[in-house]
């Protein structure tokens, strides 16, 4: 009971409100930052560079990279070509990110054909969609269906990456459930984000400084930075810095400020340590930590707050909300790897921690009123993850890999809800009798996980190849729910304590692999994926809260092919796929309550296919495609009335899918280049929501057009480059998700005459153009 008296004294303090959002009178003033960052990152270099020995620049290491160019993976948990790696994969290096502007996980699904970013409650809380796997419950013992790993650490729930992409050696995405060597299972896919570490006998370095601007919004600046420093002959350091302030692209027209920045500092730093031939030990940490305004959101649809900002503005980075909000992350990550080369193969053991301290203040029902603000989300997050890895000699005929993982995670989460129906004539006053209810809503967890595993491959010769893996996942839970006030939609107040419980599987894999030449690969796999159970933080009764939703299981089918042509020209990957997920966790609106459930049954079946081509030199062309036709294939009483939603479309998954882009690299002068990118994406709209309704908001998930465009001048024998850049050149609007607020949003009489159809949307609007220029010096 102290935990409950605690929580509800902290209740009476946030209630209050945050304080009032300090006005700046000019978006002018973010210029001036720009000259202190400048002053910052040069004397970064110069402290740099008298710790490290003249070197020559970073080859190309910000300059646009060759769509085409070679790239090493360890998807398998060995270095390998992507083109043999015979599973659904897409890989870019950093360099490439850089050259691109991929700096967070909104831009990371640009990389990958299929593949959306799902912002749950805006950039507090997001999701990433991957054949058609995706979730929006933030429930602290419930996990993420694509697995992130960053530095080989997993981030399971939708609050815990917020990830800063810097310094970063590679990202790639893997389609498909992983089941077999990943820490933790996953039944859609996995982004794997890896940074660089401190490099042995390597004295080098850099730092950029930006300077952007959104249009129709505010300016700002960035700047990031890396220094490698060797410490004697068998040990190096590095440290790396990125410092965002960069202003919102969203204007409220209820205070005439901008929501929607982004103001973020992070600092990275490795060691890397071999005292022998065959020991390597490296030490891995970072910290980031944001602090900004709230995202706006646009409502439109039916009733009198959409029709309001249809008056107020046609353009949909306006937005109409009481009050700002505010986010706020800090996260804390270390990696600890030590790598043993024996005779068996390499060992490894890796050590990880990550903690996560967030809040995130929002108007909730994103329009003028304050029908439920003030809307506060608390999350702590930590975890402890210990892997075991033992990778045999490449190049044998049998190679494998197997290893233990174990994970320990501490969680908690809360939710405090401010539903005021004391407004007249609004709709939320038929729900709560014309009163206010507020109510707190938190959670906490402790879960374990164990999970062996084995993977081995059989080569019978040069063509055929025969994999076969196991991974037996063990996933321990426990913890409580308590609801502290009554509110009409997630009950009354109520203790649940949940008990200690326990879920295994299995999780096997077998690809056959077959290679008539040395660039064409042809393969068939079967694979299994695992998504585990868990308890819903907002259940509205005692009995609900104690059922825990079940995992997740997936069984996928896969044929592709990987080939390289003329040398390199001309590349192909292509997969065809079909995946059966069991008991999916689905969340769905019931008579205004959001209600978790097992659906049946979704079916996912599509082609993705990614070519590229190199016609002349330094030009490359290419192309990513996706269709992807994601089904329930049964899942009855999915909403109020009984409705069924078998053979409605799953949400956020766009049926065709394509990126078309270009890279090209010309000689201007004496020594100089003159480096081009282009990609543009076009995507059906797609589903916000289980039941294929909320048609209003679905036209607006389709993206025509949308452009990102970089020129970047560099000289062969100069120590900097210059970027001239774009993203959403086309300046296309579009929205990432949709919620039905007809209850916040339309007054008793606009909902009545509407009957079952009423729609009142709040909207996710995708940033628009954005310009700015890169300067990038390298030590």
């Amino acid at each position: 009971m102290k935990k409950a008296t605690g929580q509800a004294g902290w209740v009476s303090k946030a209630a209050r409100g945050p304080s009032a959002p300090v006005r700046r009178s000019s978006t002018q003033a973010r210029w001036p930052s720009a000259l202190a960052l400048g002053a910052v990152a040069g004397l970064f270099a110069q402290s740099a560079s008298a710790q490290v020995s003249a070197a020559p620049p970073a080859a190309a290491a910000s300059a646009a990279e060759p769509a085409t160019q070679e790239i090493i993976v360890t998807a398998t948990r060995r270095a390998a070509r992507l083109r043999d790696v015979p599973i659904a994969m897409s890989a870019i290096s950093g360099g490439e990110a850089e050259a691109r502007r991929l700096s967070n996980f909104v831009d990371v699904v640009d990389i990958t054909p299929g593949p959306t970013f799902v912002p749950v409650k805006g950039s507090a809380t997001s999701s990433v969609q991957i054949r058609g796997r995706s979730s929006t419950n933030d429930a602290t013992t419930l996990q993420n269906p694509v697995g992130i790993y960053i530095d080989d650490i997993y981030y399971g729930s939708l609050a815990s990456f917020d990830s800063d992409f810097f310094d970063v050696q590679q990202i790639a995405v893997l389609r498909g459930p992983q089941g077999t060597t990943f820490g933790r299972n996953a039944v859609g896919g996995a982004v794997q984000i890896t940074s660089n570490v401190a490099r042995l006998g390597e004295s080098s370095g850099q730092f950029s400084l930006t300077a952007l601007k959104f249009h129709g919004g505010e300016r700002g600046v960035e700047s990031t930075g890396y220094a490698n420093m060797p410490l004697g002959e068998k040990a190096a350091a590095r440290i790396a810095y990125s410092v965002k302030d960069v202003g919102g692209y969203q204007r409220n027209l209820v205070t005439g400020h901008y929501v929607s920045d982004n103001k973020i500092n992070s600092l990275k730093g490795s060691v890397t340590y071999a005292p022998a031939t065959d020991l390597t030990i490296t030490g891995l940490a970072s910290y980031s930590r944001r602090n900004n305004k709230g995202d706006g959101a646009r409502i439109v649809g039916m009733g009198w707050v959409a029709a309001a900002e249809a008056a107020a503005s046609s353009n949909f980075h306006d937005v109409m909300i009481d009050d700002e909000g505010r986010v706020e992350r800090e996260i804390t990550s270390g990696l600890l790897k030590v790598e043993k080369k024996t005779t068996l193969g390499t060992f490894s053991t890796l050590l990880g921690y990550r903690h996560l301290n967030a809040s995130f203040i929002e108007d909730s029902d994103g329009g003028p009123m304050p029908v439920n603000f003030p809307s506060v989300n608390l999350n702590r997050e930590t975890q402890y993850s210990l892997e075991f890895r033992l990778v045999s000699p490449s190049n044998q005929q049998f190679e494998y890999v197997t290893g233990l993982y174990i994970g320990k995670e501490d969680l908690f989460h809360s939710i405090l809800f401010n539903f005021d129906g004391r407004l007249p004539n609004t709709r939320l006053a038929t729900f709560t009798g014309g009163t206010l209810q507020t109510q707190l809503v938190s959670g906490s967890g402790k879960a374990i996980s164990a999970g062996p595993y084995f993977e081995g491959k059989w080569k019978f010769n040069e063509q055929w190849a025969l994999t076969g893996g196991l991974r037996y996942v063990y996933d321990n839970k426990k913890g409580s729910t308590e609801h502290v006030g009554t509110s009409a939609f997630y009950g009354g107040p109520y203790l649940a304590n949940l008990q200690s419980t326990t879920w295994t599987a299995w999780t096997p894999r077998a690809i056959l692999e077959f290679k008539p030449a040395k660039d064409l690969l042809f393969y068939g796999s079967v694979s299994s994926g695992y998504q585990g159970g868990g308890w819903v933080l907002t259940a509205p009764n005692l009995a609900k809260a104690t059922t825990p939703l079940e995992p997740e299981k997936t069984r996928s089918y896969e044929l592709g092919t990987k080939s390289s042509f003329f040398n390199g020209a001309f590349t192909t990957n292509a997969a065809l796929y079909q995946a059966n997920t069991k008991n999916l966790q689905v969340r769905s609106l019931v008579n205004a309550v959001l209600t978790d459930t097992n659906a049946g049954e979704a079916e996912v079946k599509g082609l993705e296919l990614e070519l590229a081509l190199r016609p002349a030199r330094g030009l490359a062309l290419g192309l990513n495609y996706a269709y992807t036709d994601a089904k329930f294939k049964t899942f009855p009483g999915c909403a109020a009335g009984n409705f069924n939603c078998t053979g409605k479309q799953l949400p956020f998954t766009p049926k065709n899918d394509v990126t078309l882009f270009a890279d090209w690299t010309m000689r201007v002068g004496d020594g100089a280049s003159l480096s081009w990118h282009a990609d543009t994406k076009f995507a059906d709209a797609y589903q916000l929501v289980a039941t294929n309704a909320q048609q209003i908001a679905v036209p607006y998930t389709k993206r025509r057009g949308v452009t990102n465009a970089s020129v970047t001048y560099a000289q062969d024998a100069a120590n900097w480059d210059v970027r001239l850049w774009a993203r959403n050149l086309t300046n296309r609007t579009y929205a990432t998700n949709g919620l039905n607020y007809y209850f916040y949003n339309m007054t008793v009489a606009e909902a009545v005459a509407a009957g079952a159809s009423a729609d009142s949307e709040r909207l996710s609007i995708a940033a628009p153009r954005s310009v700015g220029v890169t300067f990038t010096y390298h030590f």
